[in-house]
């Protein structure tokens, strides 16, 4: 596996490769050889690669981390939590340190405040992955690449501790 310059050298590589391909395809429709009709899913896919790996750059140059929203306990100890759709609607559930799993609709800091909880921003390795809510062509054209917490830290190559790198409040606003 890639890591660090070694990646980034990797992912500009494909870059040139991808706009290549996009430069051909454009020929090849300008000289009647092709329609754009028959073309843009393949377009579509490439200046998707293309925007990714710049983003995937960035990521790597600016140390492989990214801020992610988490749940705590009001004493800054970091919680499992998950959304959930239930007959009531979107609720929160919640493992509380003691193993009490507490359920809450609550979406402003004081609502949350009331169960003991309130949202905090945690620094943790990342990287991206296709996320798509359709299925077949439909889901590749309209899907996206979102970060996601990483195992790796892509910019040195290390293994992610199961504890955040830094942890702030996030405010609202």
């Amino acid at each position: 596996m890639k890591y660090g310059n070694e990646l980034i050298k990797s992912l500009e590589k494909e870059i040139e490769t991808l706009q290549k391909s996009l430069s051909n395809r454009i020929d090849r429709i300008n000289d009647g050889l092709t329609d754009f009709d028959d073309c843009f899913m393949s377009d579509r896919c490439e200046q998707r690669g293309i925007q990714t790996n710049k983003e995937k750059i960035a990521l790597i140059k600016d140390g492989g981390c990214a801020w992610f929203l988490e749940y705590a306990t009001l004493e800054n100890e970091l919680v499992k939590a998950k959304w959930c759709n239930t007959q009531y609607g979107s609720s929160l559930r919640v493992e509380m340190p003691d193993g009490k799993i507490v359920w809450t609709r609550a979406l402003t800091d004081k609502g949350l405040a009331k169960k003991g909880l309130k949202r905090v921003l945690c620094k943790r390795p990342a990287w991206f992955k296709f996320s798509s809510g359709n299925s077949g062509m439909l889901g590749v054209y309209t899907g996206e690449y979102v970060l996601f917490p990483s195992d790796v830290n892509y910019a040195t190559g290390e293994i992610a501790s199961s504890e955040p790198i830094e942890i702030k409040d996030a405010k609202e606003e």
